[in-house]
């Protein structure tokens, strides 16, 4: 390896780009005084890195590297130099045959470094060219102040060249960079022993902090999910009776209303009986008053008819057929007063028993048509009956299917039954809820998303792909809610929208669905628009330029761009399921109250009929004795007419014996009585009648009122119940509210997810007292950090972190130690070894250069080899010196190259840069010096700035610097025939 080129520009005195080009053996700069030459030296140990302004002969700043411009040049912003190499021997560790290493510096003070062009810290430079040979502070860099320094330096200082070329300075930095670690280590292990003594202190009480917290954790956990579950208990039975006492309220207000009417037409019939009742009463009194007169005026007359036929009995001839002829008279007109009376009575019975019979016709007319209601409400309860039983098995196939997931994909129905999998939602279709109206297009604007799955986050998505991956199921897709973004259009878009024909919603507003859910929604619905027909939809579209996604009323579809779809799908849907089940469940309420309605219809036309049935049976008893009445009057009056015939023959018979009749006079009065005793019987009769008709009335009257009374009662009772319910309803309510809302407000969910997450797997009054018991137990923990276990973690990782690192420490400095003790053994041999062939060739080299005399090395401390100092022993030819200070000037530069030629001779270097090195030589020993460098060019590249001419004669290559124009260095080639001549 040698140095190729030397590339400067804006260094110093190097104003333009100097490009100094080099052979591997003896390159010679010659030059003036202040031409610049020495800057040569300074660029290459500044690229080399350099880092001492005073050592580049700078005052202040390293920026006054940069050429600082002339009269004739401006100043330069930036300073470069760059070294090539050859290295085609791979001297260098780095797979290049040519390497350039560049530094530049700007005038704000950046360095920048580079290895073929690539930017690089100045640590890499030094890594690669450690132990080369090559460095700023090499001896293979040697000025003419270096030779002094060589020689009259201290021997401790003096070793620092010795170890260089003894190639154990990488050894050292080695050993210097690892007692530096040791000493970090020193300060790591006191920092960490104070931080794990502080630690100490820390990690017991939080110890005991985070058992109580993760107790405290664990008898939460368990109180919330009994809490929970008790919760979700008592919400469904509470609805149960919420929905129970609703349907009975509902019941009872409907038999209410049937009460109501019943009442009214009750008053009405009261209203009418009352009516009938006083006119009947009236009319008694008025027969009453009738029978009064007709008594009095019968009595009169009878004490006239007595009177007169007294008076008449002395006036005839024969007394006793005359009383013959009026006791028969008499027992005539009273057979004929019976008659008129038995007719009367007759022609009533035969009048009220048409009246009765046409009633008992109405009545059975009636009760035919009651039986014909009830039968045909028996057959409305039959088919409800059956429809309900249709209806129930109906429900329980579609909630069999909802909670098989008969419609979901396999994948997706795996995923959500599976127990295992963390943070599992559910479906989106089946977490919204909409009007009947708008599901077929919420339907259809899903689609297949309606089986996407709604997880907690990411990491229970990847952990259900991956079970969905193992057992090779199939696939699914996942929403997560903590990345889902929800979709929403610009609020002036919709603005438009709303004035636009058919224009009904954004898709999104027309669900129901748990808050949590809103992201997921909006991202599936919160851009779709519902439009009532295809029409509009099509208007719609094109007016916005075909941007946004439709969904018609009947589900047609129209896609962004303009593309259509619809038709009528067959494809099953789990929202379908959901709203038929609801469906059916309405349905089935609708059934159960219309039973409940044809059960009570069905018993008040039982009652009605077993009412009519039992009128009907008391008439029909009433009207058979009332014909038998009939008859027995007809028979009577046969008798009496039989009776009629015979008297009026014994008259005749009598008053022929007599042979004269009763005077006028006599059957005046006679007629008179007999016929105001007729009038006076008919009356009685009346009354009889009117008061059995009032006792009928009156009795149905009671019978009325007695009914109504136990109507208003039962609406009275019925009325009562209705209150109690809503009294018991609204307390419900207001319980069913709180239990809600605590599960919203506390826990953060809804009874549909509660339910199905926290079922209640013990015995309720159990899970009272273990609640009891788990909120003493929380009381008996006192205070508690609940951010203890996590710190506790923290801090006892940390600890335990520290234990270890602290372990890890003691074993680095075991290490250390070791490498120490390895590095001083290797440095005490290689420089032993080194030292004793320099040595040898430091006597051999300087009885060379000197023609005789003698010169070694000795170590000041021998004992101590990877410390001792070295001193130099020299003695010229001819004296006999003790120290080397003794020696002359010229004597001691000559002293030093010796030295430095045994080095090279020890251990060549890629390159040397002497620096007028011989400027104190004479004569003879400057051309001693020039053979010697001949005799070494072979194995070291030798760069010479010189003044002597006897020096120059050596050189192979020789470059002149001049400085032409004031301030900036130029390169001046010269040829060596003309320097011979």
């Amino acid at each position: 390896m040698y140095l190729k080129k030397i590339v400067a520009q804006g260094f110093k005195s190097f104003a333009d780009s100097t490009v100094i080009d080099l052979d591997p053996n003896i390159v010679e700069i010659v030059g003036p005084n202040g031409s610049g030459k020495s800057n040569v030296v300074d660029a290459i140990r500044w690229v080399l890195g350099e880092q001492s302004v005073k050592s580049l002969r700078g005052d202040g700043n390293m920026t006054d590297v940069i050429f600082a411009g002339s009269k004739s040049r401006k100043p330069m912003g930036i300073a470069s130099v760059s070294l090539v190499f050859d290295n085609t021997d791979e001297y260098l560790p780095l797979d290049y045959q040519e390497i350039e290493i560049k530094r530049r510096l700007y005038k704000d003070g950046t360095n920048e470094f580079f290895i073929n062009n690539e930017k690089v810290r100045l640590k890499d430079i030094n890594d690669i060219l450690m132990d080369s040979g090559i460095g700023k502070e090499s001896f293979n860099i040697i000025s003419q102040g270096k030779i002094e320094e060589i020689l009259l330096s201290k021997p401790t200082e003096r070793r620092t060249i010795f170890e260089e070329a003894s190639g154990v300075l990488k050894y050292k930095k080695r050993k210097e960079e690892a007692i530096r670690k040791l000493d970090r280590t020193h300060d790591n292990m006191d920092r960490v022993k104070d931080i794990v003594s502080e630690l100490e202190q820390q990690v017991e009480p939080l110890k005991e902090q985070k058992r109580k917290a993760l107790e405290y954790i664990e008898y939460s956990e368990e109180l919330k999910s009994l809490d929970i579950a008790l919760s979700t208990n008592d919400i469904k039975e509470l609805n149960d009776k919420y929905q129970k006492e609703k349907d009975l309220k509902e019941k009872l207000t409907l038999e209410l209303a049937s009460i109501e009417a019943s009442n009214s037409k009750y008053e009405a019939s009261i209203s009418e009986a009352k009516e009938e009742y006083e006119a009947s009463n009236k009319k008694i009194s008025e027969l009453q008053k009738s029978l009064l007169e007709s008594t009095t005026k019968v009595e009169k007359l009878k004490s006239q008819k007595d009177i007169l036929l007294e008076r008449k009995q002395y006036e005839v001839d024969e007394p006793k057929l005359h009383n013959r002829i009026i006791e028969l008279k008499e027992q005539e007109l009273d057979i004929n007063n019976k008659l008129g009376v038995s007719a009367y009575e007759l022609k009533t019975l035969e009048e009220n028993n048409k009246v009765t019979a046409i009633e008992i016709k109405s009545l059975e007319e009636k009760l035919v048509s009651l039986k014909d209601s009830r039968a045909k409400e028996e057959e409305r309860l039959t088919n409800q009956i059956r429809n309900q039983k249709i209806i129930e098995s109906k429900i329980r196939v579609l909630e069999e299917s909802i909670e098989a997931g008969a419609t979901l994909p396999y994948a997706v129905k795996s995923v959500l039954n599976h127990p295992k999998l963390r943070g599992i939602h559910n479906t989106i279709g089946r977490v919204i809820d909409t009007k009947d109206a708008y599901l077929k297009a919420i339907t259809v604007a899903l689609g297949a998303a309606s089986n996407n799955i709604i997880v907690d986050n990411e990491k229970c998505a990847s952990e259900a792909i991956q079970y969905l991956k193992n057992n090779q199921i199939g696939r699914a897709t996942f929403y997560p809610l903590n990345i889902i973004e929800g979709k929403d259009l610009d609020s002036k878009i919709i603005d438009e929208l709303r004035h636009e024909d058919g224009f009904i919603s954004i898709a999104s507003k027309l669900v129901t669905n748990d808050p949590i859910y809103d992201k997921i929604i909006s991202n599936q619905l919160g851009n779709i628009l519902v439009i009532d027909t295809l029409d509009h939809a099509n208007k719609i579209s094109k007016k916005y330029n075909y941007r946004y996604r439709i969904v018609t009323m009947d589900g047609e579809l129209l896609h962004v761009g303009g593309s259509v779809t619809g038709g009528e799908s067959k494809a099953k849907n789990p929202m379908n399921d959901k709203y038929e089940l609801e469906k059916c469940n309405e349905e089935k309420k609708k059934i159960i109250s219309n039973i409940e309605t044809l059960e009570s219809n069905i018993n008040i036309l039982d009652n009605n009929i077993q009412a009519l049935s039992d009128e009907i049976y008391l008439k029909q008893k009433d009207y058979l004795i009332s014909i038998e009445n009939e008859k027995e009057k007809q028979r009577r009056n046969i008798e009496l007419n039989d009776l009629l015939l015979e008297t009026r023959n014994n008259i005749t018979s009598t008053e022929s014996m007599l042979n004269h009749s009763l005077s006028e006079e006599e059957d005046k009065a006679l007629a008179s009585f007999y016929e105001a005793r007729e009038e006076q019987e008919k009356i009685r009769i009346q009354l009889e009648e009117e008061q059995n008709r009032l006792s009928v009335l009156n009795n149905n009257l009671a019978l009325l009122e007695h009914n109504s009374k136990k109507e208003n009662s039962l609406y009275m009772e019925k009325t009562k119940a209705i209150q109690e319910l809503e009294i018991d309803i609204n307390r419900i309510d207001v319980k069913l509210d709180n239990l809600l809302n605590m599960l919203s407000e506390t826990y953060s969910m809804t009874y549909e997810y509660a339910i199905q997450n926290y079922p209640l797997e013990i015995d309720y009054d159990t899970a009272k007292l273990r609640i009891s018991n788990l909120k003493k137990l929380i009381r008996d923990l006192g205070p508690i950090n609940q951010q203890a276990p996590e710190e506790y973690d923290k801090v006892s990782s940390r600890y335990e972190f520290l234990i270890k690192q602290q372990d890890d420490l003691v074993q680095a400095e075991n290490t250390l130690l070791d490498i120490i003790e390895q590095l001083d053994q290797v440095m005490a041999e290689n420089f032993q070894k080194t030292f004793k062939v320099i040595n040898e060739n430091f006597n051999e080299t300087f009885k060379e250069l000197f023609k005789g005399g003698r010169a070694s090395l000795e170590l000041t401390d021998p004992d101590n080899i990877l410390e001792t100092g070295i001193e130099i022993i020299a003695s010229p030819p001819g004296k006999s010196l003790k120290s080397i200070s003794l020696l002359s000037g010229g004597e001691k530069t000559f002293t030093a190259i010796s030295l430095l030629f045994a080095i090279l001779k020890t251990r060549p270097m890629p390159f040397c840069i002497l620096d007028e090195v011989e400027a104190a030589l004479d004569e003879v020993n400057v051309e001693s010096f020039g053979e010697y460098l001949s005799k070494l060019k072979k194995k070291t590249q030798f760069i010479v700035i010189t003044h002597k001419k006897k020096t120059m004669e050596y050189a192979d290559t020789l470059y002149g610097i001049t400085m032409q124009e004031s301030g900036v260095s130029k390169l001046v080639s010269v040829k060596l025939e003309d320097v011979e001549k």
